[in-house]
């Protein structure tokens, strides 16, 4: 039997998964944050490490069984960077005597390849950040988006989040109507006043995960009908809908291809689906959409890449 490892890390978590030659998963481990933006390069190697040796001590086989590894890890993105990820990871697994080929992917490739079986699509991501991935079959890509909550992330928990707070406070000051959304912020972070949100959204230590998370009360307060909110998610899916629409215009032969929506904002909330996929539908017709929640991880996605790259290496 053969048995095939994928790799999925971030800011948040480093997700590794295997795969028996079959697609059965085997086992699954999941452990620190591996982006090496978020804390250093040193650290994130170490993460990552600690993951393929969890994940391999939670599998019941020889380790001669393992055939092929393959990770996708966020901020390893230049030439330079991902050759400095695949000589660790060989070095270290070289150390428990496993010579096996290391392939390394986007995000956005094992994404789709664990919510459609294909490593060739486009993926429009819309989670705390936001991005429009694309990809051929001849393994080249582009993206649109990805700027971060500076630059860019429209249509992102971020801005869906932040945008949410200004309204509640242009709603206090009697600019924008009164929203529901304030008295909600209000129960949910046990304020008295909603002036109260100024202390705590200032606090230092507070993160880009802090702010998105307000875009839960927003999607809630759509569902409820409020027009405030209905009009933040109205507005940001239409700006994200306008850059998975540039993607497209660059490479028309992407629209051939499914357009997976991946990210909590797509997940939950119809509201922001719906106008996303209408807006872009209207513009180009004939998209095939698919809810990338109701898919693999990608860390599956990842161990079946490293299957399908491993079949096709063993071709040539």
């Amino acid at each position: 039997m053969k048995v095939f490892l994928g790799l999925d890390g971030g800011g948040t978590k480093t997700d590794a998964a295997a795969l028996d030659e079959r697609g059965t998963l085997l086992a699954r481990y999941i452990g620190g944050p591996s982006n090496p933006h978020s804390a250093s390069f040193g650290t994130a190697l170490t993460e990552i490490m600690s993951a393929i040796d969890g994940l391999i001590e939670r599998l019941s086989i020889n380790v001669d069984e393992i055939a092929a590894i393959c990770l996708a890890v966020s901020g390893f993105s230049s030439i330079d960077e991902e050759t400095l990820l695949k000589r660790a990871v060989q070095q270290h697994l070289l150390k428990q005597e496993l010579s096996i080929p290391v392939f390394i992917q986007s995000e956005g490739q094992i994404s789709l390849m664990a919510a459609v079986g294909s490593n060739h699509g486009v993926l429009v991501i819309s989670g705390t950040g936001s991005i429009c991935y694309g990809y051929l079959p001849d393994g080249s890509g582009t993206h649109t988006g990805g700027w971060g909550h500076y630059l860019g992330d429209e249509g992102s928990g971020y801005q869906i989040g932040l945008r949410t707070l200004k309204t509640v406070m242009r709603s206090y000051d009697s600019v924008c109507k009164p929203t529901i959304m304030t008295d909600m912020i209000m129960e949910e972070y046990g304020f008295k006043l909603i002036t109260d949100l100024k202390g705590y959204i200032y606090i230092p230590s507070h993160s880009k995960a802090e702010i998105a998370a307000f875009s839960k009360v927003c999607i809630q307060a759509a569902g409820a009908g409020d027009a405030a909110a209905i009009a933040i998610l109205t507005e940001e899916a239409a700006s994200l809908s306008d850059t998975a629409a540039a993607l497209l215009r660059r490479s028309p032969t992407l629209q051939n291809y499914p357009v997976v929506l991946s990210g909590s904002v797509f997940r939950y909330s119809p509201i922001f689906r719906g106008i996303f996929c209408s807006s872009l539908q209207k513009t180009f017709g004939g998209l095939n959409f698919v809810d990338g929640s109701l898919g693999a991880p990608p860390s599956t996605g990842a161990a079946m890449t490293a299957r399908k790259l491993f079949n096709d290496y063993r071709q040539e």
